[in-house]
């Protein structure tokens, strides 16, 4: 189950951040919501430290988070590391569709504030 709570939060985490300068800046004190096509939704929040918390439909889970090389590592609390290419610059406010982890489209809005993923 980490596993597979991991590569959700992959999905959203393809297309978050800003520039590299403070690649998670626009994340930081937000949520990003996931909606999956059945409806389900998940709730990401990444913090400065490098640390991210997520409530999914599996469940809460939370752990490490690392840019580098233009990859995004996650790190769930006792499970895998896994890496995907990172990319671009998103702003509190945006809604945008894309392949999740699974290859199904998603929608992510990056929300102002924070709510539901401690």
């Amino acid at each position: 189950m980490k596993k597979f709570a991991t590569a959700l939060a992959f999905g959203v985490m393809l297309s978050a951040g800003a520039a590299f300068a403070d690649p998670i800046a626009n994340a930081e004190g937000n949520t990003f919501v996931v909606t999956y096509a059945n409806g389900v939704q998940a709730r990401y929040h990444f913090n400065a430290d490098n640390t991210f918390a997520a409530q999914t439909p599996n469940g809460h889970i939370s752990g490490t988070y690392e840019l580098a090389g233009g990859q995004l590592c996650l790190t769930p609390a006792g499970g895998e590391r896994g890496c995907l290419a990172y990319a671009g610059e998103r702003n509190v406010g945006d809604t945008w569709t894309q392949a999740g982890a699974d290859g199904t489209q998603i929608s992510v809005t990056l929300e102002a504030g924070r709510a539901h993923a401690h």
